[in-house]
């Protein structure tokens, strides 16, 4: 068995295992099966592959391997120091690949990459002003039967209409506020050049198009976990910390105006050492509102990422209030008229009550996660508050944050018991009635079937004397046996009803 085998994992991009090359052919890419792309960075950015160094002819090492669809992101270095170092480096090397990817260098990765955003804002203004054919996108099959998946307008040119970047800066006399339509213009380039210098700078992109991710990513040093959950709308709320970033997920809501629903959407924040980078897909007066937040205090107390992250998610969490209030007034509501209204004024009861516990159900399970964030987040500063007392303050808010968020679960809680007990007290109540009705119901059948049976003697009776047969009395010529008749027919009614209102039947 072969000592030099060397196995490297990538997250997100399988197991490549490395024991040699092919055993044909020297440094040709073709004969080497999992060679390796090697990026280099030139005045133009361009990707080359280059197959690594070959061992020798007589290393033991050296037979065929299965292709593979994977590929690895090493450079030519790396491999040398993996292939010649043996298991001990492989062991490291696997920890740091499994951990870091992609590669992560303190020096180099925590400035803002501002060379290489100017370098592909440069690619696609060349590529555009060669003239470009740009050929529009066709929509899948699901797209075309159901609709988009995407909660954004969308107008011709392919991306949200209006303002979608904001540049700002939370320095005490800085007063750079830049909105854009575009951020991959010059115009662009010069907005994030003057605000990234210095620290606290925020900038806060809506909807991001598939191009714009990818030079934002590559300017910022973003995970690309990181851009797949942010392309993809990730719905879970959640915390996950990386070397040169904490990226937190938070979830908004909106009111629909017309139908009073609730529509909730997602806000990606990337807290930064010198800055602070948002990502959302619906627009909203959050990010305003910090920013006029901001604006007020920066000259009384330095304004850091940290803090910038903590006013969004209180401005974020106070915005469930209202809805909240509603929730409240509503219940109390439906509590005090379920057993008072009358049966005319209870037709719309039952549409109140599901009406309402749709939306305390809704609220109650969107608060619920967001203490998890929270604590997530407190967990993260109580450790760096050891070592710097400035991340104390952000604790204390988060505090503040969560005792809000707890009171308003507590709040749902009570208010869907108090909507459970009032469909519960409304339901008797209808049974009730119910039940009134079918006594009434069947007081009134046992009233017509003592009647009938009162009357059905008589019936026969009067068809006896009816027949056209030989009867008695038929021979009177007076009126007198045909009174005594009608005599006794009267006696049996009377004691008959008597009777029956004895016994409680009429």
């Amino acid at each position: 068995m072969s000592t030099h085998k060397s196995s490297i994992r990538r997250r997100g991009t399988g197991s490549t295992s490395l024991e040699g090359a092919a055993a044909n052919g020297t440094g040709a890419g073709s004969n080497y099966p999992n060679y390796l792309p090697v990026f280099r960075e030139t005045i133009e950015p361009r990707y080359d592959l280059e197959s690594p160094p070959l061992p020798p002819a007589d290393s033991p090492t050296r037979h065929h391997r299965r292709p593979s669809s994977f590929h690895s992101f090493l450079t030519d270095k790396s491999l040398e120091s993996v292939l010649n170092n043996g298991d001990e480096s492989d062991e490291v090397e696997d920890v740091k690949t499994d951990v870091l990817y992609p590669r992560y260098k303190a020096s180099k990765d925590d400035h803002v990459d501002i060379a290489a955003f100017n370098r592909m804002v440069q690619d696609r203004t060349r590529k555009m002003s060669t003239g470009t054919l740009q050929l529009s996108k066709t929509l899948s099959r699901q797209n075309q039967l159901y609709g988009s998946s995407k909660n954004f307008d969308i107008h011709p040119s392919g991306g949200p209409s209006g303002i979608r970047f904001k540049i700002y800066s939370s320095q005490k006399n800085s007063s750079i506020s830049t909105s854009l339509d575009e951020l991959l213009t010059e115009r662009g380039q010069k907005a994030l050049e003057s605000v990234v210098e210095s620290r606290g700078w925020w900038v806060d992109v809506l909807c991001p198009s598939v191009e714009e991710m990818r030079v934002l990513s590559k300017t910022f040093h973003i995970h690309p976990l990181t851009t797949e959950d942010i392309q993809a709308q990730e719905p879970r709320e959640k915390v996950e910390l990386f070397p040169n970033y904490t990226f937190v997920c938070f979830r908004a809501i909106d009111i629909d105006p017309i139908s009073d629903l609730i529509r909730p959407f997602n806000y990606y924040t990337l807290i930064f050492k010198e800055g602070f980078l948002t990502f959302h897909f619906k627009r909203s007066d959050h990010c305003d509102a910090v920013r006029e937040r901001c604006d007020q205090l920066k000259t009384y107390m330095p304004i850091t990422p940290d803090w910038m992250n903590y006013a969004l998610i209180d401005s974020i969490t106070d915005s469930f209030a209202p809805i909240i209030l509603q929730v409240e007034m509503e219940a109390v509501s439906i509590d005090e008229l379920s057993l008072v209204l009358k049966k005319s004024e209870q037709a719309d009861m039952l549409k109140r009550i599901s009406r309402c516990r749709k939306k305390s159900t809704q609220l109650a399970r969107l608060l619920g996660s967001k203490l998890d964030v929270i604590k997530s987040l407190m967990k993260r500063y109580q450790d760096k508050s050891r070592d710097k007392k400035a991340y104390t303050d952000v604790l204390l808010y988060l505090g503040d944050i969560q005792d809000h968020v707890v009171t308003m679960v507590q709040n749902i809680n009570h208010y869907d018991r108090i909507l459970h007990r009032a469909h519960t007290n409304y339901l008797a109540q209808v049974n009730l009635e119910l039940t009134q009705t079918y006594n009434m119901t069947n007081n009134v059948m046992n009233r017509l079937t003592f009647l009938a049976t009162v009357f059905i003697p008589l019936t026969l009776i009067g068809s006896l004397w009816g027949m056209n047969v030989y009867v008695p009395g038929k021979d009177h010529t007076d009126l007198a046996y045909f009174y005594w008749i009608l005599a006794g027919m009267a006696v049996y009614c009377t004691g008959c009803l008597s009777f029956g209102k004895r016994l409680g039947l009429l």
